[in-house]
């Protein structure tokens, strides 16, 4: 059999699977177990054993569960809520007043969490029943909670950066620079986009919005202070090179379970749920890993990811058109698969034509993220829809998903910004 034989097999048993509602893991592994078997028959299968112990025994993917535990206990001890109202309390003057403390919100939170899941939890669940009380319109509330959440990955720590990292083997503390400044960027024209918003439609926020003032609005703000210096520990400490990303996660992670002692939110019911949410996420993205692993061997072993990167090649695409292709199949892709499998379904094929058209592979893996980002707020599989949607109160779903969709186009304009000035991701790491 040859590549093209190959291929068809992978879509048609990906296709498959995935349409018979399969789990993702089990679809990609089983994927890649047959193509190995058809290629080399049983001998090939001994193969399958090394994949996984080789993925699982992976010292960089440790960070992934201690940021999640991070995210989990800060979430689930209150000390969340505190930081919101915070958070609230400064920005309660802005043109938009409460929408604007959402994005800053989901910005610093997503910045200790690194899960865009958890921090649209975090943050929306504070702000959802507080600013439907005072009548701000819900599409334009679901819509800046769902596209806030989505920082979550693009902020460092970023648990789709440790992956993309740690699969094209690059640094990835010069990953979670690169996502800093395209960060607070994005954050930024969300908030430009709410504040011209509010301004052509003032009766989308209330007249008359209660505002927190003098004393009370210090002591609510000092509330901020805390996650702030969580995360410049956390961040400081790899900049620096005091730490390795996974030191500087369990770093992160006693950091909080220090916070929610220091504000009496710290049990054994909460540590233990925090435990458990951590456990079922990573064991997910794990199973998921290890199924696109064998997969990845399986195209690597039959030629499929050497044919395919010759076919695109052989196409003599431009380099922005090859660009443009990549940015329509990774949104067509975030409709319909997470963003972990994506990563590992499409990267072992295509990161070698990306790094061959001469683009900067920290710069492909600032703009891979948002494209992940993108497939958390698209439906029908947008993970930040649902989110909001579970907390909204029984509001339809269709109004988080047209709420959406104006932040949707902030963040292709960012990708844009990112093509003319690639410097807003490359400038912060060539400075170590």
């Amino acid at each position: 059999m040859g590549w093209q034989e190959f291929g068809l097999v992978l879509v048609l048993v990906l296709g498959v699977a995935l349409v018979l509602g399969q789990w993702t893991a089990l679809a990609l592994g089983s994927a890649g177990m047959l193509m190995l078997y058809l290629a080399r028959g049983e001998m090939a299968l001994n193969t399958v054993g090394s994949v996984i112990w080789n993925t699982a025994n992976s010292y960089v993917l440790i960070a992934v569960p201690m940021f999640l535990l991070l995210g989990e206990i800060i979430l689930r001890s209150g000390v969340s809520s505190h930081f919101y109202r915070g958070v609230a309390a400064l920005m309660g003057r802005t043109p938009g007043g409460l929408l604007h403390a959402n994005i800053v919100a989901c910005a610093l939170f997503s910045a200790i969490s690194g899960s865009s899941v958890a921090t649209a939890a975090a943050v929306g669940s504070v702000a959802i029943p507080e600013m439907l009380k005072r009548r701000y319109q819900p599409k334009l509330l679901f819509g800046s909670l769902a596209a806030g959440g989505t920082l979550g990955i693009l902020i460092p720590p970023s648990i789709v950066m440790i992956l993309y990292g740690a699969l094209v083997e690059e640094s990835i503390v010069k990953l979670f620079m690169a996502g800093m400044i395209p960060g607070i960027l994005m954050a930024g024209l969300f908030m430009v986009y709410i504040a011209l918003h509010v301004l052509v439609r003032r009766g989308d926020v209330p007249a008359e919005e209660e505002r927190v003032v003098g004393a009370e609005r210090w002591r609510l703000s000092l509330h901020v202070l805390p996650i702030v210096g969580l995360f410049l520990t956390v961040l400081g400490s790899m900049f620096f090179g005091i730490a390795t990303p996974t030191e500087a996660a369990v770093v992160g992670a006693l950091g909080a379970l220090a916070l929610a002692w220091g504000y009496g939110g710290l049990t054994w019911a909460v540590f233990w749920q925090a435990l458990i949410a951590t456990t079922r996420v990573t064991c997910m993205v794990l199973f998921i890993i290890i199924g696109a692993q064998i997969l990845s061997n399986a195209l690597t072993y039959t030629g499929v990811s050497r044919g395919v990167s010759e076919w695109i090649v052989g196409l003599e695409l431009s380099r922005w058109m090859l660009f443009l292709a990549l940015v329509v199949l990774y949104l067509v892709l975030g409709c319909f698969v997470d963003g972990v499998s994506m990563i590992y379904i499409t990267l072992p094929v295509l990161f070698p034509v990306v790094v061959q058209a001469g683009f900067n592979p920290i710069w492909f893996g600032v703009i891979l993220t948002i494209l992940i980002e993108l497939g958390q707020i698209t439906p029908p599989v947008g993970l930040n829809l649902f989110t909001i949607h579970g907390i909204s109160g029984g509001y339809p779903f269709s109004d988080v998903v047209i709420g959406s969709v104006p932040f949707v186009l902030v963040m292709l304009f960012t990708i844009l910004l990112l093509c003319f000035w690639p410097a807003l991701a490359l400038w912060f790491p060539a400075t170590i």
